[in-house]
């Protein structure tokens, strides 16, 4: 059977809908304003990328829930790490930095 179109919408019952579905507020999400990550390891893995001669590219994403972080070497992008928590974070930092000790010891 076929539907009947939903024509024309009045002012008041668009109103009315969104009342209706606005009224369950935002779900309450962790974004990154509230985040505690270790700060030392991650200032040093930061400050570690930059010296190596790399660009660090931070960008929001998720709605500001996420950060991604890209390392640039010349013209190549390293693909993008996303991280959604403080702890992701700091997983992302002591990585770089064993990476770098890793790389100092081999030279």
């Amino acid at each position: 059977m076929p539907r009947r179109g939903k024509g024309d919408e009045t002012p008041a019952a668009k109103e009315q809908r969104v009342l209706l579905w606005g009224s369950y507020g935002k779900i309450a999400q962790p974004e990154l304003s509230s985040w505690d990550p270790k700060q030392e390891p991650l200032i040093e893995a930061l400050l570690t990328v930059v010296e190596s001669g790399a660009t660090l590219v931070l960008r929001p994403g998720s709605g500001g829930r996420a950060l991604g972080l890209a390392i640039w070497e010349g013209d190549f992008r390293h693909p993008p790490v996303w991280v959604y928590t403080a702890a992701e974070l700091d997983d992302w930092a002591s990585e770089v930095i064993e990476r770098a000790r890793g790389r100092d010891a081999a030279d």
